[in-house]
């Protein structure tokens, strides 16, 4: 219930811009978000799984090659009872005809072997004594150079079987003549044992073959590079990370660069872990998705022109027009009858509009006739108000004699005003700050005012709402700020709870009488509201009675009697949680403001300012800190009412001759009644009068104040 209430607080025209926001813009956003983010997990899946396919194209070409090489290189080996490699011993000798005539044999041998595929590039046979011969083409590589290669090194270790190497040739006739740049070959290796080769001249046989796989990724990277398809520039690497193909220049692109996305598939063979890596720009994979994406957001922006056009002309038609009649309703609220809303929008909105200048109109004439009548009346409200706060006619008569006054829910306010340059006249500043009000439409058209004194007003304030209490208190803060800039007066008010009836009246009064002087603990232009802690603000109250003694002692500066209560309330403050000793804090500066209010003294004009007592106690933190701040403020006050003192001295004299010559003839006359008379204890006020008026004229009335109370025994 709670939050419909607030809900229903909302202006219409926001009511309706977050219900488009929320309902129509937030949701149209959500699945466009959502549904471009699946576009783009999708797209971006779709371009990876097109990668690692053409990778697996690759992978199955060399897998392939590599598969067949191996049959290749066994079977020239084994075919005809090693018949090959027998020749290729033959070919071991310083002999140069019989060399020549076993090559042949080897080159007709291997021929009939090998089947005619260009693929294959050459065999090599490298002895023992470190003589080499080849088959098909020479490589351009020295003995000891291929002796060194890892490959060779692990079919040494592991004879009889076949360990697979590579080279990538990085220009022409790189490693054989006739080659072509940038040819992957495949280098299958076997060192025959001595059932294989039996002359053990034979250290190794070598099968380089190149493969069209190698072809197929330069064809890749070429269509890359050139824009024709998106799966990124691709290259091989072996387990230790050196690279075993490239098309590319070693530095010509940085492929550690964040922009570029890695696909890695590895390619295992018998004795290694080949990896393909195919380098993508991250922005390529999503490029097509973007491209789409395009089209969503524009017919999604299209969507939201429609919905906007379409809120453009609701907001228009029906909106606006209804949120100018609810502001003609609050102006009517304020009490100004002079509105008049112009009818525009859908047909239905503005007979309503008609309506509403009607009503208005003849709500005027009804409430000219009713203050026509007000006026016709013995008494108005007001006297009605002054005769109830003068205690000239109890509120049970006030409510028969007028049904009106006492009809609606009200409550009764007080303020205490405080003249920064007091005037001759203060009642005549009174009524005209009083006039002022009227201004107000709020205050003139629920509030009736009693200045009871130039410095105390009583408004009784109409409630006519469910919720009153935010639209009061602005009015108030109006009031204050209006006062402030216009008379330069501070106004503090005690807005007492809401009451109905003449039964709650007399307690009514006399709670914002009493509690008025819970201003001293606030700041400037304080609103005590009776409505939140009143508990509390009773407990302060009754406390703030067992202070009056120490705030008296201030008010007259009588440092011993002050130097007590000091160390009585500090006293208090032992063994008592830091809350309790905020509290009498709080309640000696009440005592204190109260002991100024009796002399009708400006409890401001100590520190030329009214200060926040609860904000400035409420941010000390400890017991000692607490103590040290009351301390000084108590020395500051004692300062401040002697000097106040030395100045009033002789006017305190003056009273009190004039009061005793004007109750000489009181039976119940004494030195204390008369020092009471003055405000000051009868010790202070002995000293004071004998310092002052030194002559035997004074000292006589001491001595016959003090032998009145004995002749009348």
């Amino acid at each position: 219930m709670h939050r419909g209430q607030k809900g229903r607080r909302l202006p219409l025209k926001t009511v309706y811009y977050l219900s488009f926001l929320f309902f129509i813009v937030i949701p149209i956003l959500i699945v466009l978000v959502a549904a471009l983010l699946v576009l783009n997990k999708q797209f971006k899946n779709q371009a990876l799984t097109n990668i690692r396919q053409a990778q697996e194209t690759v992978i199955a070409e060399l897998k392939s090659d590599i598969d067949i090489m191996s049959m290749r290189l066994s079977h020239l080996i084994y075919t005809n009872n090693n018949e090959i490699l027998a020749y290729a011993a033959e070919v071991d000798t310083a002999d140069f005809s019989r060399r020549y005539e076993y090559e042949q044999k080897l080159q007709q041998a291997g021929n009939l072997a090998l089947e005619p595929v260009k693929d294959i590039i050459s065999v090599g046979f490298y002895m023992k004594d470190g003589r080499e011969t080849y088959i098909k083409n020479d490589i351009n590589r020295t003995v000891d150079e291929i002796k060194e290669m890892d490959w060779y090194q692990k079919a040494l270790e592991k004879r009889n079987t076949v360990c697979l190497g590579s080279y990538d040739t990085v220009s022409s006739s790189d490693l054989y003549v006739g080659g072509k740049k940038d040819l992957l070959i495949l280098v299958f290796a076997l060192a025959p044992d001595v059932t294989t080769d039996r002359s053990q001249k034979i250290e190794m046989v070598v099968f380089y073959q190149s493969t069209d796989a190698a072809d197929r990724i330069k064809e890749y990277n070429r269509n890359y590079i050139g824009g024709k398809n998106k799966l990124g520039i691709t290259q091989i690497r072996d387990s230790s990370g050196e690279l075993v193909f490239s098309t590319l220049e070693e530095e010509e692109i940085d492929f550690s660069d964040r922009r570029y996305t890695c696909v890695k598939t590895p390619l295992e063979l018998n004795d290694t872990v080949w990896y393909l890596e195919s380098y993508i720009e991250t922005r390529d994979l999503t490029l097509e998705y973007w491209n789409r994406a395009v089209l969503v957001l524009l017919a999604a922006v299209l969507v939201l022109l429609f919905a906007g056009y379409y809120s453009r002309y609701f907001l228009r038609s029906i909106v606006n027009p209804i949120e100018e009649i609810s502001g003609g309703l609050r102006e009517v609220e304020e009490g100004n009858l002079d509105v008049h809303v112009t009818a525009s929008g859908q047909s239905e909105v503005r007979n309503m509009i008609h309506q509403f200048n009607a009503m208005v109109r003849r709500l005027k004439v009804l409430i000219g006739e009713y203050e026509e009548k007000m006026r016709n009346m013995e008494q108005k409200p007001g006297d009605y108000l002054a005769a109830l706060l003068k205690k000239e006619m109890e509120p049970e008569e006030a409510e028969r004699r007028s049904r009106e006054f006492f009809m609606e829910p009200y409550v009764l306010m007080v303020m205490h005003i405080t003249y920064e340059n007091p005037t001759e006249n203060e009642m005549d500043a009174a009524i005209e700050l009083k006039n002022s009000f009227e201004r107000n439409p709020r205050y003139a058209s629920r509030c009736i005012a009693y200045l009871e004194s130039p410095f105390l007003f009583f408004i009784f304030y109409r409630v006519t709402e469910e919720e009153y209490e935010s639209r009061m208190i602005k009015m108030l803060q109006e009031l204050q700020r209006g006062a402030s800039k216009e008379f330069g007066v501070k106004i503090a008010v005690c807005a007492g709870k809401k009451a109905f009836g003449s039964g709650e009246f007399l307690e009514r009064e006399e709670d914002v009488r009493r509690k008025i002087c819970l201003r001293h603990l606030l700041g400037e232009n304080a609103v005590v509201d009776l409505n939140k802690a009143e508990e509390k603000d009773e407990a302060l109250l009754e406390l703030a009675g067992e202070y009056e003694r120490l705030a008296n002692a201030l008010y007259i500066a009588d440092e011993k009697n002050m130097a007590e209560e000091k160390d009585k309330l500090f006293a208090a403050f032992t063994d008592r949680p830091m809350e309790e000793a905020r509290r009498r804090a709080y309640a000696v500066i009440l005592a204190i403001g109260n002991r100024f209010d009796m002399d009708n003294s400006r409890f401001s004009d100590v520190f030329g300012q009214q200060y926040n007592y609860l904000d400035k106690i409420g941010r000390i933190e400890d017991g000692r800190s607490l103590k040290l701040w009351l301390t000084n403020y108590f020395a500051w006050l004692m300062d401040y009412s002697a000097s106040k003192l030395n100045v009033a001295e002789t006017d305190v004299v003056v009273r009190a001759k004039r009061y005793m010559a004007d109750h000489y003839e009181d039976c119940e006359l004494s030195l204390s009644k008369v020092a009471e008379y003055v405000g000051l204890n009868e010790k202070y006020f002995t000293n004071r009068f004998t310092k002052e008026t030194v002559t035997i004229h004074s000292r006589f009335y001491l001595v016959f104040l003090d032998l009145i109370p004995a002749a009348r025994l």
